[in-house]
């Protein structure tokens, strides 16, 4: 197969200020650079596209050319013979750009996988017009390593494959091609709804994680201990995700903060603790419990904002009903590029 990388990786971010190598073990070169070494190992040909010859060392550089992937500072140059088109490159904006670039070059039936760069879905958005009127036979898709490339962390990649909407944004053949790559260099691949890949993956699936154990934990406590309907909880846990969201949005975490009060929330929740064994509220009460001075100081300053706590999809529902399908459905992909503007 034949595989572009587009980024070698930040080594002083890796190296320096993350510590990988004393607190996860691995080897330099991590990142992008590593993920092509390994890629090439397993015998795909390889080409890594990098134009700041300064973010690896001369050492670095030569693990990368003995390991026969071909070097690069030439994007284009580097996508016109690119099955799958990896992109480790910074987030944002700058993505969008070499996605923009590459796009053209790209030979037929290629797939652009991005990584943890930004969502496959708003990567779609952004070339959306390049790929329904010029590059319809090109794939989006998302090859995430979910932990940095270069360390024993990194054992798995996480595919965005069909989103749960009617978004077709890659073919079956495009997608498996990603899961054959991911596995031919001895990682798991994992492949999970398009939408859904960047909630798992990304640096946020910490919040994912903690935010799943609790959701799960009041699901049991409230149907099988309180015995309260399903349909009563699930709305409850909608309530809450979404006020604690849509607070972030409009005011920030500290504004998100001051507005839930954290004195108050662990008195509250206190009353949901049920069993012995609900160590995640255990755990959330502990870490609330503890804000030092400090902290409260930082959440005390913030401004709350105005801020309309109504259910996403209800909202997209009443705006088609209101606007009509297609502007609705305009409206929506917009607001979902401003996450990421």
């Amino acid at each position: 197969m034949k595989v572009t990388v587009y980024g070698a990786g930040n080594q002083k971010l890796y190296i320096e200020n993350l510590n990988l190598p004393e607190k996860y073990g691995g080897e330099a070169p991590y990142g992008g650079s590593r993920m092509a070494i390994e890629f090439a190992e397993a015998g795909h040909e390889v080409t890594l596209a990098e134009p700041a010859r300064g973010i690896l060392d001369d050492d670095h550089w030569n693990l990368v050319e003995e390991a026969g992937v071909t070097v690069t500072d030439d994007d284009a140059e580097a996508a016109r013979e690119a099955e799958v088109a990896v992109l480790f490159t910074p987030f944002g904006k700058k993505t969008f750009e070499i996605a923009k670039n590459i796009l053209p070059e790209l030979p037929e039936n290629a797939v652009i996988a991005n990584t943890c760069t930004v969502s496959p879905v708003v990567l779609y958005y952004v070339l959306e017009k390049e790929l329904r009127m010029e590059r319809r036979d090109i794939g989006i898709a998302s090859m995430h390593p979910a932990a940095v490339p270069g360390t024993p962390q990194h054992e798995h990649y996480v595919i965005g494959g069909h989103a749960t909407s009617d978004l077709d944004m890659a073919t079956d053949e495009q997608i498996a091609r990603c899961v054959e790559l991911a596995e031919s260099s001895g990682k798991k691949a994992y492949v999970v709804p398009a939408d859904v890949s960047s909630a798992v993956a990304d640096m946020g699936s910490l919040v994912t994680a903690v935010a799943l154990s609790g959701v799960l934990d009041y699901y049991y406590v409230g149907t099988k201990i309180i015995g309260a309907p399903e349909e009563m909880v699930e709305k409850q846990i909608l309530m809450t995700l979404q006020t604690m969201a849509s607070l972030v949005e409009t005011s920030g975490v500290r504004g998100m903060a001051r507005a839930m009060n954290p004195e108050l929330l662990v008195k509250s929740a206190k009353s949901m603790h049920l069993l012995d064994e609900q160590e995640e509220l255990d755990a959330a009460l502990r870490k609330l419990s503890d804000l030092n001075e400090d902290v409260m100081k930082w959440i005390d300053g913030a401004d709350v904002n105005h801020t309309d706590l109504v259910a996403a999809q209800a909202l997209t529902a009443e705006l088609k009903t209101v606007m009509g399908e297609r502007a609705a459905e305009g409206t929506i992909r917009r607001c979902m590029r401003k996450m990421f503007e």
